[in-house]
């Protein structure tokens, strides 16, 4: 062998070798998927760590499209009668570090999901919102429920909110027939706020209605929440509420 190709030899060998030590590009793609499963989001986040979520491998991409709080039942499927003897397979989020390691997984009760950046300013860590769909073949009470992770400080634990009442509970924000939310940019400026509005039944009659104006701010790292409740009606083909609403 000459002296050349022994040196090229040798080159491609730590050209090899340097690769395998690269994240991402051994072990991104290393974590399996459980059976049954499909890949149906990939996101990077800005630390470097991935967040997936995984659905029910009979759910392509344009089932998910369609069904999205639409309600997904076994008339959508070419082949219902599978699903008495093998029921779908809830959706799963998990969180993987550069290497392609799981550190967190969770498996979020209902068929259908997806994780997105979350556009808002002014805090201090980026945010992600992960939608549930919830959505009920029929009724206009359910619909997508959305969560908000910080993957980067508490991995895929949804950020909490404090009441007036001084109790912590999980924020989730609804998206139904009667209720729906929005991002909020305060008139004085500052970080974002969180709008959300909700109607149900308040009362023996049917017409026995009461609406709920709720507003989550971010005040020294605790999303904290204020309400406002009224009698009356709303839905979702009404225009959402003025800001001024909203306590």
């Amino acid at each position: 062998m000459s002296a050349m190709q022994q040196t090229n030899r040798w080159g491609v060998c730590a050209l090899f070798v340097a690769l395998l030590g690269l994240p991402g590009i051994a072990w991104a793609e290393s974590a399996p998927l459980p059976a049954g499963y499909r890949l149906a989001q990939k996101l990077a986040t800005e630390d470097g760590s991935v967040l997936q979520v995984l659905e029910d491998q009979r759910i392509s991409a344009q089932l998910h499209k369609d069904s999205w709080g639409n309600g997904l039942d076994e008339d959508s499927f070419d082949e219902p009668g599978d699903l008495v003897e093998n029921p779908l397979l809830n959706a799963q989020v998990r969180l993987l570090s550069a290497s392609g390691a799981v550190l967190a997984h969770d498996d979020l009760g209902y068929p259908l999901a997806k994780i997105k950046k979350a556009p808002l300013k002014g805090l201090p860590d980026t945010v992600y919102f992960l939608s549930i769909d919830q959505t009920a073949p029929m009724g206009s009470y359910s619909g997508p429920a959305t969560q908000l992770l910080l993957p980067a400080k508490q991995q895929l634990k949804p950020m909490s909110y404090k009441g007036a009442d001084g109790k912590v509970e999980p924020l989730t924000l609804a998206q139904t027939g009667k209720a729906a939310w929005q991002i909020a940019t305060p008139a004085a400026g500052g970080t974002d706020e969180l709008l959300q509005v909700s109607s149900f039944m308040d009362g023996d009659g049917d017409d026995d209605f009461a609406t709920r104006y709720t507003t989550y701010r971010f005040i020294d790292g605790q999303w904290q929440a204020v309400s406002r409740q009224k009698a009356g009606y709303w839905d979702t083909e009404s225009d959402f509420p003025p800001s001024a609403a909203f306590p």
